[in-house]
């Protein structure tokens, strides 16, 4: 019920649900009141939809963390790699669930600080259905992290659904373990709530994002219509929404 109302309540949901009640205003004879909704609700989109719009959007959340250094990694005890969502059925895996490649992005730079810390790696990532072939993303990420770039996992925190859920239980395997400073891999905008989460769990966190969005200038083509900017526009406000409601 949650990720349908989230649905709705971003783009193009929020778009498509405001341009009807544009249609409905309009429907009853409030043309005036109408008319401006709906030139809103177009200009607003379209800033959205702009790399220009994108950019003012994520640079806040990339730039909020400080990105940790190789000489602060010496004080960590392990690395936490948080998933990033599934593609159901792909037929190179006989069918079977395969990871985003937001997610390979993020293991290809927990793959690279593995190797040159050779800390031992936590994945952390839910959203497996019983009683059907769709395993935890963690899972699934630890599969690509064994065969794609040969390393080993050491641990997998399969019973979250949110990043919240993430720090939660990942915070309860890193305890038993005596850990308390990690490095934590994940998209750069999706950082400043990743690392406030595992804060709360009282964990010291080093950040190590990825994943940093193209930046766009003043020209022409930073101002028309770009589908990859809106989907960055998504994950922005996303993250806007979800740090909000964790405070």
């Amino acid at each position: 019920m949650l990720t349908l109302l989230k649905m709705y309540l971003l783009p193009p949901g929020i778009i498509i649900v405001a341009l009807l009640f544009a249609l409905v205003i309009v429907w009853r004879r409030r043309r005036r009141w109408g008319q401006r909704l709906g030139i809103a609700v177009v200009l607003i989109f379209w800033a959205l939809s702009t790399s220009r719009g994108a950019t003012l959007l994520m640079d806040p959340l990339e730039s909020a963390v400080p990105i940790a250094t190789q000489a602060q990694w010496e004080q960590a005890q392990a690395i936490v790699i948080l998933s990033g969502g599934r593609l159901f059925g792909q037929s190179q895996l006989d069918g079977h669930d395969d990871v985003t490649p937001m997610a390979m992005q993020r293991l290809a730079d927990g793959a690279r600080i593995k190797r040159e810390t050779d800390l031992p790696v936590l994945i952390a990532g839910g959203g497996g259905r019983r009683g059907t072939s769709h395993l935890p993303e963690a899972d699934l990420m630890a599969f690509r992290f064994e065969n794609s770039f040969g390393l080993p996992v050491q641990w997998r925190e399969i019973q979250s659904h949110n990043t919240e859920q993430n720090a939660l239980y990942s915070g309860r395997i890193l305890r038993d373990e005596n850990i308390d400073t990690i490095i934590l891999v994940t998209s750069a905008w999706h950082m400043p709530r990743a690392q406030r989460a595992f804060k709360n769990e009282g964990l010291n966190v080093l950040a190590a994002p990825t994943g940093f969005t193209a930046r766009a200038g003043f020209g022409p083509r930073s101002f028309s219509p770009d589908m990859t900017a809106l989907g960055n526009s998504y994950w922005a406000l996303h993250e806007y929404v979800g740090l909000l409601v964790g405070r």
